[in-house]
């Protein structure tokens, strides 16, 4: 139980965590919600088109940072909240939010994701494994057509709610100020592009924030940090406060999938698969598919756990029956980014909840409420199940 609390993913997961709660917690005493309101009312954008927006940026976002923690802690602290105000349905919003993260965790090159798939899979018993790049292109025709279903299925869905009425709200002239720190993501996306480290990368992003806040004055230090009552509060210590308790519980979760592990039940499952396999390239990924998804449903904390443990086996099975170590890579990336996304004891749905806590709106959910409007995870589900029925000519 220990090691898998103190592990490095658990712990590595926690700090960005924080620093991500620091970060989103800076942008919106920057009043960057405010600024996307502005920006949505010049615009005449709803709430149906707001949550399509706050999909495909969430989308962009972790594609470039890599990050599906990251990208559900900063858009739940300030894309939420401003969805909700222009008349949103936090459902989809919030299911909008889960689609981006697993979007850019199922394509994104710096992802872990793509890493440990590529990284684990084999050619031949000599140790030669796939490429991230070869992996990652072989599998975009899944994401892409996952992600255009998606956008369909939100628009429809978005349509069914169209009654949702947009808020009361006041727009002032100077809210528009409030975009301005939109450009410390952006300089997240850059740096992620250039393969800088996603803790350098927030932490220089949070320096730009405080430039650009204090030069703008759209805070003050004292919002930042001060002292009141004889105890010190500001934006940097409510990022902190607002994800302390989720990260002691991640660290519960991941204990309690570490006991999971260690019973040994995953191998003996596996070992039963395996042992069923006829040398159907068909039924072998339908294996794969299946072991995969399990793997996801039971060690749902953290995908990248799920990930880790299930690959080894993916790539013994594989290799056995000669399935090139690409789509065995391409299985495994795209449905190790799906269960984890939507299950109510997830990490993913955890962290939702406590950045909606957070984001001042007031909106309770329950963990629930997304499972079925994270529309994206569910499509890449059935693409990457009909990825084990369809064979292209051009392989490889």
């Amino acid at each position: 139980v220990f090691t898998f609390f103190g592990s490095r993913t658990a712990v590595t997961a926690s700090l960005l965590w924080l620093i991500v709660g620091v970060y989103g917690s800076s942008l919106k005493e920057g009043h960057i919600v405010e600024g996307l309101v502005w920006a949505a009312g010049v615009l005449d954008l709803n709430g149906t088109a707001f949550t399509l927006v706050t999909f495909l940026y969430s989308g962009l976002f972790a594609i470039s940072t890599g990050s599906g923690f990251g990208t559900i802690s900063a858009m739940s602290l300030t894309l939420f909240p401003a969805g909700i105000a222009v008349g949103g349905n936090a459902a989809l919003l919030g299911g909008a939010i889960l689609s981006g993260a697993a979007l850019g965790d199922s394509i994104s090159p710096v992802s872990d994701t793509a890493v440990i798939a590529a990284t684990t899979q084999q050619y031949d018993e000599e140790g030669s494994v796939a490429d991230v790049g070869g992996t990652v292109r072989y599998r975009l025709p899944i994401v892409l057509w996952s992600t255009i279903l998606s956008v369909i299925v939100f628009c429809v869905a978005g349509s069914w709610n169209a009654e949702t009425l947009r808020s009361a709200i006041e727009i002032h002239p100077d809210d528009y100020k409030g975009l301005f720190l939109l450009l410390p993501t952006l300089v997240i996306m850059v740096l992620a592009f250039r393969k800088v480290n996603i803790f350098v990368s927030l932490f220089i992003s949070i320096v730009v924030a405080v430039f650009l806040g204090l030069t703008m004055h759209l805070f003050s230090p004292a919002n930042l940090i001060g002292m009141e009552d004889g105890h010190i509060d500001g934006a940097v210590v409510d990022g902190i406060g607002s994800m302390a308790n989720i990260c002691l519980l991640l660290m519960v979760v991941v204990s309690l999938s570490g006991i999971i592990i260690r019973s040994g039940c995953m191998e003996q499952m596996i070992a039963h698969l395996n042992a069923s396999i006829t040398r159907s390239q068909r039924k072998t990924e339908l294996t794969i598919f299946f072991l995969v998804t399990i793997a996801g449903i039971l060690v749902a904390a953290v995908n990248t756990i799920a990930n880790i443990c299930v690959a080894p086996f993916v790539n013994d099975i594989g290799r056995q029956q000669g399935i090139h170590p690409y789509r065995r890579s391409a299985i495994l990336a795209t449905v190790v980014c799906t269960f984890p996304f939507i299950l109510p004891y997830g990490g993913c749905l955890l962290l939702l909840m406590k950045g909606v806590e957070a984001s001042g709106t007031g909106i309770e959910l329950e963990t629930t409420d997304m499972f079925f409007t994270a529309f994206y995870p569910w499509i890449l589900l059935i693409c990457s199940l009909a990825t084990c029925f369809i064979h292209p000519k051009n392989k490889y």
